[in-house]
């Protein structure tokens, strides 16, 4: 598989027999925030094989990274359950407005789902962020820009003057982090992410 970056500028069945009083989606724990700031909450979701999540309710804007190839089912709020296939690096947005979900998610599968859920909390209104980058686009919407970044674009491409970042590395050999002001340097191996502060500037090598 090609290693790929996601930047926005996110065995059998075994189910709980009883339902557990639904919570929101920060407060199941299976959903660690690992980032909270003005603009973002980053949860980092690990689901081991066999494992069930409680009942949970999503109702702010999200954007959905897989880092796994897992077969998963969920259970919506008066549904029955529904199997997918969660494929690393395909990720998605949702905005839950003016719906919300209110699901659990079982891991039907043979190894462990890993997905980041990043929820948006605060719009960040500039010129700068609808400004289009060079980097292939997965998609755009008022909320979120996300897009693919490839060998190719690493070195050589310049960022800043954007809102908030969050990097995912879904796979592939290191990736390194510069910042051009501060000298910054931080290191990305596959599964992790980087939380990048508005206004940076920056690059990716390798």
């Amino acid at each position: 598989m090609d290693r790929k970056i996601v930047a926005l500028l996110i065995t059998g069945f075994l189910f709980l027999t009883g339902v557990t009083a639904q919570v929101p989606v920060s407060e199941e724990p299976r959903h660690i925030p690992v980032v909270v700031n003005n603009y973002i909450r980053l949860l980092d979701v690990w689901l081991p094989p066999g494992d069930t999540t409680w009942f949970h309710i999503h109702s702010t804007p999200s954007v959905f990274v897989p880092f796994t190839n897992t077969l998963i089912a969920s259970e919506a709020e008066e549904e029955d359950w529904a199997t997918e296939q969660i494929v690393a690096g395909k990720a998605w947005y949702r905005s839950f407005t003016p719906d919300s979900l209110v699901h659990r998610v079982a891991n039907v599968d043979s190894a462990a789902l890993h997905v980041s859920d990043i929820e948006i909390l605060s719009y960040y209104d500039t010129v700068n962020y609808r400004r289009k980058l060079y980097f292939p686009l997965l998609f755009d919407n008022d909320r979120v820009t996300a897009y693919n970044l490839t060998r190719k674009y690493y070195a050589t491409s310049i960022v800043q003057d954007r809102g908030p970042i969050v990097v995912a590395l879904v796979s592939g050999d290191l990736v390194y982090y510069t910042n051009t002001v501060t000298n910054q340097k931080s290191i990305m191996k596959a599964g992790s992410y980087l939380y990048i502060d508005p206004g940076s500037s920056f690059y990716f090598s390798f």
